[in-house]
């Protein structure tokens, strides 16, 4: 099941990015049709989403370790695999244990399991009630002892000024 931002982000590539083959196309849209978590739900420490960092193992006997990303953020030849490849598409929403097969542009089928999440950024964030308590604590005339200079004061007086910079 995706999260609300991976759903989002699949929409936008279903609406605005010409599709890669057929196939993908068909791996897209069943990604989509599998639904969503509610937005402001807690995301599990085991789900596969965009910025997570997986390891899988597929059929040609391949087994990797990658942190799925959205196509602008992929450099070639980096740790990062992204969600408009086939792989990064059928991992997305997957969690530890679960496999996914998908059909392939070359007519056959391939599959792909999700090992184990190395690390899930969103289950590592606060809850959004515990998101909004801020960690400090106002004290009123903390600073008011405090004299503070110009960035680019280079002495007493007016000096050159920032055109000197």
């Amino acid at each position: 099941m995706l999260t609300a931002r991976d759903g989002y982000v699949l929409e936008k590539l279903l609406r605005d990015w010409p599709p890669l083959t057929e196939e993908w196309l068909v791996l897209l849209k069943r990604k989509l049709a599998g639904g969503c978590r509610p937005a402001g739900s807690r995301i599990p420490a085991d789900l596969a989403t965009i910025d997570a960092r997986v390891t899988f193992r597929c059929e040609s006997g391949l087994v990797d370790s990658r942190t799925l990303c959205l196509p602008g953020s992929y450099a070639a030849g980096s740790a990062f695999l992204p969600v408009t490849t086939f792989y990064g598409l059928a991992l997305l929403g997957l969690r530890e244990g679960q496999a996914m097969a998908f059909d392939r542009p070359e007519g056959r089928r391939d599959w792909i399991v999700l090992e184990k999440v190395l690390f899930q950024p969103a289950a590592a964030s606060p809850a959004p009630a515990e998101a909004a308590r801020s960690p400090f604590r106002v004290v009123a005339g903390g600073l008011a002892e405090r004299r503070f200079a110009a960035a680019n004061e280079n002495g007493p007086g007016q000096g050159p000024g920032p055109s000197a910079a």
